[in-house]
């Protein structure tokens, strides 16, 4: 062959590759959806700005749609969580999530769900109480199964914190406990999820999921048993209760109940608190002066909001004091007295005679 002709050939892929390079792979893989919540997990080679779409259609006909943000970096898997409004009416429906950058859709996937018998477990949740310091989740089981159990942190459509419980068996109540292993913003509204995974024989699990909500804000508590007031002054023990980190201090108001005069004591805590964690705080009382009083502990954030309080009684005696006559220069007594009587008479004859 000629080498022109090669080189024409060779010329025409090149430019062919540069008019149509090989695009880059973006998928959304792993869709599920219950009638509480659905996600997917999308993977791209390239970083990704645009909107995923979750929609809800029942015989072809749009039932509910979730737009949210999407950015995914080059190489990296990003999962998204929605969280369904509508109830179910239907026994199918079908799931659809579609992936935009831009105008333009890249791609999408569907599934099926089912709705009823078909999806019931053999358990109930009894509770499911999310908090500032972490989750309890209380199962009853109707019939003895083994589960796994994923909680799951939300924040709006991400999932910030996860962790799963494996082959936990349910054969009447079981109890499962999780704390949060990380800081909390507070007044912040966060979703914890709990993803249970049923074990079935010869068949993929069943997955049911259920959400509940809390606003993150600081929680402490006094702790009776450590309190100690008396005429000396009062210490103080708290104990955190929450992953928002409590840096505030003990205010302690002494209220005398004969005259009604308030005494005010604050001292700032040296330790910053968090769940589980305790510091002690002592006062010690200026000059307060004899008589029985009323004593308010109060836990004081920064914003000076009284978190916790805590009343008890003190009595300060009046103590006696016993006077004492120092040695020294000191007036003439009875004896004295009597001498100069004598003087006095004896001078008085003398002059008489």
């Amino acid at each position: 062959m000629n080498n022109a002709p090669r080189a024409i050939v060779l010329s025409f892929i090149i430019i062919i590759s540069f008019i149509n390079p090989v695009s880059a792979t973006v998928e959304m893989t792993d869709l599920f959806s219950d009638f509480t919540t659905s996600d997917v997990t999308v993977h791209s080679d390239n970083d990704l700005r645009g909107k995923a779409v979750f929609e809800l259609l029942y015989s072809g006909d749009l039932v509910e749609s979730h737009e949210i943000d999407v950015n995914v970096k080059a190489g990296e898997k990003l999962e998204k969580v929605i969280i369904w409004r509508e109830k179910p009416r239907h026994d199918y429906y079908t799931v659809r999530v579609s992936l935009y950058e831009g105008n333009t859709m890249v791609t999408n996937i569907s599934n099926y769900i089912a709705y009823g018998t078909v999806t019931l477990p053999k358990f109930q949740v009894v509770d499911f109480s999310p908090s500032n310091s972490g989750v309890l989740l209380l199962l009853r089981s109707f019939n003895p199964t083994v589960t796994d159990i994923k909680i799951e942190l939300l924040d709006n459509n991400d999932i910030v914190y996860s962790k799963t419980s494996e082959d936990m068996s349910i054969t009447a109540s079981s109890e499962l406990k999780l704390g949060w292993p990380f800081l909390l913003s507070d007044k912040k509204n966060y979703v914890v999820r709990a993803k249970i995974y049923s074990h079935r024989l010869n068949a993929p699990a069943l997955i049911n999921t259920y959400i509940a909500g809390f606003s993150a804000t600081e929680e402490v508590e006094i702790l009776p048993a450590d309190v100690t007031v008396d005429e000396y002054g009062a210490s103080v023990t708290i104990r955190g209760k929450s992953q928002v980190p409590f840096d505030g201090s003990i205010h302690v108001t002494a209220r005398n109940r004969e005259t009604n005069s308030k005494e005010s004591y604050t001292q700032q805590l040296e330790d910053i608190l968090t769940s589980g964690k305790e510091s002690t705080a002592g006062i010690v009382w200026k000059g307060m002066p004899a008589g029985n009083y009323d004593i308010l502990i109060e836990a004081v954030n920064r914003e000076n909001n009284t978190l916790d309080k805590y009343e008890t009684v003190l009595r300060i005696p009046e103590y006696q004091v016993t006077n004492t006559t120092l040695p020294g220069k000191s007036a003439p007594g009875f004896e004295g007295i009597f001498i100069m009587a004598i003087v006095i008479l004896v001078s008085r004859r003398i002059k008489g005679a």
